[in-house]
C-alpha cells in the first residue's frame, strides 16, 4: 500500500511541475474509482502541506535550505545500497523531498537490519517524512485532520 501512495505522490507532483491540471493528474493515475477519489485527494493535500511548510521554513523562519546532496561514504553506500541511493535520489530530483529529508532517511536506513532495507521500508520513510506536518506548525493550526482530530 505504501509503494501505491509514494507512486500517486511521485506521479502528482510530476505532474504540478509540468502545470498538468488535477484532471490530467487523475486520469493519468488509473486508480479504481472509490480509490482515486479518496487516495489522490489526500495526497494532494499532503502535498500541498509539505509545499507550504517548505516555504515557510525557507521564506518566514530565514532558514536556508541545503542545496547540496548527501555523497555516501563507501561504508553508507555498502549498507544503504546503491539502488536504494539512486531510488531515494529520484524522488530528491522530481522535488518530493529535500536534502534535509535524504538526511532523515539514509539515518534511518542505516540503523534498520539488514534484512529490512527495502524498498517498502524507504517508501514508508519518505511518507514519514513527508507527513510530518507538526514539526513547524502548532497543534490545532494544520490544515489537515488527523482521525483522532475532532470537530466542535
Amino acid at each position: 500500500m505504501s509503494s501505491e501512495i509514494v507512486k500517486v505522490l511521485e506521479t502528482i507532483v510530476q505532474g504540478i511541475d509540468k502545470d498538468y491540471s488535477f484532471e490530467d493528474i487523475e486520469r493519468s493515475l488509473r486508480l479504481p474509482n472509490k480509490k482515486r477519489k479518496t487516495l489522490i485527494a489526500a495526497a494532494y493535500s499532503w502535498i500541498y502541506e509539505k509545499k507550504l511548510r517548505d516555504l515557510y521554513i525557507t521564506r518566514e523562519l530565514n532558514h536556508q535550505v541545503s542545496k547540496s546532496i548527501r555523497i555516501l561514504s563507501e561504508n553508507e553506500a555498502s549498507i544503504v545500497g546503491l539502488q536504494n541511493y539512486d531510488y531515494i535520489l529520484h524522488f530528491y530530483n522530481i522535488g518530493l523531498i529535500n536534502s534535509s529529508e535524504i538526511e532523515i532517511i539514509i539515518d534511518n536506513i542505516i540503523s534498520f537490519p539488514e534484512k529490512t532495507r527495502t524498498k517498502e521500508s524507504i517508501n514508508l520513510l519518505m511518507l514519514s517524512v513527508i507527513l510530518d506536518i507538526d514539526r513547524v506548525s502548532l497543534p490545532g493550526s494544520r490544515y489537515t485532520l488527523y482521525s483522532s482530530d475532532t470537530i466542535n
